[in-house]
């Protein structure tokens, strides 16, 4: 996930920065705050009315008012604001007062002002947002032993995290759920250790100076449990994860792959951020530049010569340092810029083009996905991108994105795109989705929406509870390589196609990008369809 998208060496996204804003909509609590999450007010009412508002029964969406002013997501979060029943659990049977955890604390003795679990704390289902983990005490005085209440410690501390695109991350560095106490760097005496991928790649944590190898120290205790936590991908910055040498001296890794970690870390949209988002996402096409907009750090392969050729045939406009062919937007956020005005500033901005290429920085891995796709659909600008089939079981919907996988050349790409650009019926396909009341939203969307709104100490807190009974230990497992026999846009991945290794650091060795004015005829300044408009085919 070391991307692409900065201006920065750590080279995750300029604006994205800002995806650091670690407030989850599961944070909120009760009917007053979800609504303020929500953006709607306590005098709407959450009647099938609002979620189907501008919906002809018999035409579909209506031409003229096919956006709804209503947010249906806003209207289900108002609906259930506590439980947010659309989304499916994640981690079932998860109950903080059981007594068959797997991993328990050396001593139970963390001090605690709460009181007994109520009868309604005891029956409610513990995968929810919205309301405090259950501690049950022992006889309800303070100061009396808390079960199943672990220290943690962050090995290297919260400041050696990259958290420019770990949504709600901060979350795991305070106590809460099942973490009594969290400590930093000191972790002999701790219950858990937690490792972080970013301190291992670009802050050489633990690396043997004559080896170069990553060696973890050893545990303090038999029971100690060491988690790492990883976002690269393993095909490509991430490759430690590839060495199992390196996992196995982990118990439990969290990870974007679902498939193949213990917790499930994936990057994704929060109900936050889709609420938030769900303005600039009703933008009308006719406000946004018929293009492609694109901001990377390094051009690598397969996607530096890709979106090349794609520029060859229709408009696009890269803001980034690789292969820069348009002024970055004025007033960007930065990296390093957290809060939720920064967000709203960042896709606003980039919610002026109509696309965004966000195909990953090491092409198609398997179960993983980044931050790239999540914000476009997030706002509306139609991703364009390819991946390995177990991530489009996390889409909300087929046709939200642009699959450079079903094309078998540039210029039928091009017409496509053409078409979403001018063809109302055509864009209002793709963003259809949004508009849906969110339970009929695919499950692998749903499930993804949860797991990145949940208070990640939950997942962290159920593997606890279920070790190896309900999760794979780490124990030398490998991740999955990127996939280099896919085929897009009519050549291969790798070396042999759109992997031929034309472009290296920062610069092409052999061309520059086309200017997307070459597609474009411009009739005033601002960054705004009014202003853009793609010429006839054929000209130019």
């Amino acid at each position: 996930m070391r991307d692409s998208e900065s201006h920065s060496r750590s080279g995750r996204g300029v604006w994205t920065a800002m995806a650091t804003v670690a407030v989850s909509a599961l944070a909120l609590t009760g009917r007053v705050a979800s609504h303020r999450a929500a953006g709607v007010s306590d005098a709407e009412t959450p009647s099938h009315r609002s979620l189907g508002a501008g919906i002809s029964h018999h035409r579909g969406w209506r031409d003229r008012t096919w956006r709804p002013s209503a947010d249906p997501l806003a209207a289900a979060m108002r609906a259930d604001p506590k439980y947010h029943r659309y989304l499916p659990k994640i981690y079932p049977g998860f109950d903080m007062s059981s007594d068959d955890w797997y991993h328990r604390p050396r001593e139970d003795t963390v001090p605690s002002s709460l009181g007994d679990a109520t009868t309604t704390e005891r029956e409610r289902d513990f995968d929810l947002p919205g309301l405090p983990p259950r501690s049950v005490t022992h006889g309800g005085e303070r100061g009396a032993k808390v079960k199943n209440s672990f220290k943690v410690c962050l090995d290297n501390g919260a400041g050696s995290w990259d958290k420019a695109f770990a949504r709600g991350i901060d979350r795991l560095f305070v106590p809460g759920v099942c973490f009594g106490e969290v400590v930093e760097r000191s972790c002999a005496d701790a219950d858990v250790v937690i490792f972080n991928e970013h301190d291992f790649i670009w802050g050489g944590a633990h690396r043997d100076p004559a080896t170069h190898a990553i060696e973890l120290p050893p545990k303090s205790h038999e029971n100690q449990v060491y988690m790492y936590f990883a976002h690269e991908a393993a095909g490509g910055f991430g490759s430690e994860l590839r060495d199992s040498k390196f996992t196995k001296q982990f118990d439990y890794l969290s990870y974007v792959d679902r498939t193949r970690s213990a917790m499930w870390w994936p990057f994704g949209p929060t109900l936050r951020t889709l609420t938030d988002d769900f303005a600039v996402f009703g933008k009308p096409r006719a406000a946004r530049v018929p293009g492609i907009a694109w901001l990377a750090t390094d051009c690598v392969e397969p996607r530096a010569s890709m979106v090349t050729a794609i520029a060859d045939e229709f408009p696009v406009f890269s803001m980034g340092e690789c292969l820069r062919n348009s002024p970055t937007p004025h007033g960007l956020p930065q990296r390093g810029a957290v809060d939720p005005s920064s967000h709203g500033a960042f896709q606003s901005a980039m919610s002026d083009y109509m696309f965004y290429f966000a195909v990953e920085n090491a092409g198609a891995c398997e179960g993983y996905a980044t931050e790239k796709v999540w914000m476009a659909l997030s706002r509306g600008s139609v991703p364009l991108y390819f991946g390995t089939d177990d991530v489009y079981d996390t889409l909300p919907d087929p046709h939200a994105i642009v699959d450079l996988r079903k094309f078998t050349s540039i210029a039928q790409l091009a017409a496509r795109l053409r078409a979403i650009a001018t063809d109302p019926k055509e864009w209002r396909k793709v963003h259809a989705w949004r508009y849906r009341d969110p339970a009929s939203w695919p499950v692998g969307f749903r499930e993804l929406i949860r797991a990145t709104s949940t208070d990640v100490k939950y997942g962290v807190c159920d593997v606890l509870m279920k070790g190896p009974r309900g999760y794979a230990r780490s124990e030398g497992r490998r991740q999955a390589r990127c996939e280099t026999r896919m085929e897009v846009l009519g050549k291969t991945l790798g070396k042999a196609g759109w992997g031929a290794g034309e472009y290296i650091g920062k610069s092409s060795k052999t061309k520059v990008m086309t200017p997307p004015t070459t597609h474009l005829e411009r009739r005033c300044e601002e960054t705004s369809g009014k202003c853009w408009s793609l010429r006839s085919e054929g000209r130019g």
